[in-house]
């Protein structure tokens, strides 16, 4: 867990710019709309994370409150809580439990961004600005020093991917296996400035 915090916190790197290609577009607000990501419904999955070389998994589940919030809840397979998120239906974020080796502002604030990019949050507002490539639409949010995007292909069919990134550097991506996004099989969130992985695979229960 040591291990982690530091890979976390110390070895991210620089890259060239993953942006500088894109178009300014204007935007398809009834595409925006039908391929936003609305979120991942109340599922459990089995994850992996590997931080250059250190592999830690478990359970995740991803669970829709009745109040409309939204509960990340990470445990061991001996059921031991690493880390519990409450994403409120008002934008506010709580940690209800994380443990001593992730209590790091840096990693905390991390993986709330992935978890929040994982759920779709950027992206509520609804108001978006659009860029474009030869093959893939970007409808991105500003969030504060950086942007979050939703990618589509050209022709708006489908939903490619997620990506959050700064003006330069793509940081994070994420992509879903299966047609629903509300209910993937899986998701892989994939970070790019360090060698950070996480993957879930769909638990049937």
């Amino acid at each position: 867990m040591r291990f982690l915090l530091c890979s976390i916190v110390l070895l991210a790197v620089g890259c060239s710019s993953a942006y500088k290609g894109l178009t300014p577009s204007p935007v398809d607000k009834v595409c925006a709309e039908r391929m936003r990501p609305k979120g991942i419904g109340t599922s459990w999955y089995t994850t992996s994370i590997d931080v250059v070389g250190k592999h830690l998994s478990g359970l995740l589940l991803v669970k829709e409150m009745p109040d409309s919030s939204r509960r990340v809840v990470f445990t061991n397979e001996a059921g031991i809580t690493f880390l519990d998120f409450e994403f409120k239906a008002s934008g506010a974020f709580q940690v209800k439990q994380v443990i001593n080796q992730l209590d790091h502002k840096a990693v905390v604030e991390l993986l709330r961004k992935d978890f929040a990019l994982m759920l779709g949050i950027p992206f509520e507002g609804g108001s978006y600005t659009a860029w474009s490539t030869d093959t893939e639409i970007f409808y991105g949010v500003a969030q504060k020093k950086e942007t979050a995007y939703f990618i589509t292909d050209r022709e708006c069919g489908s939903l490619r991917r997620l990506e959050l990134g700064s003006k330069r550097k793509r940081k994070v991506s994420v992509t879903f296996v299966g047609a629903d996004h509300r209910q993937p099989d899986g998701v892989t969130l994939q970070h790019y400035t360090f060698n950070m992985v996480i993957v879930l695979k769909k638990l049937e229960r």
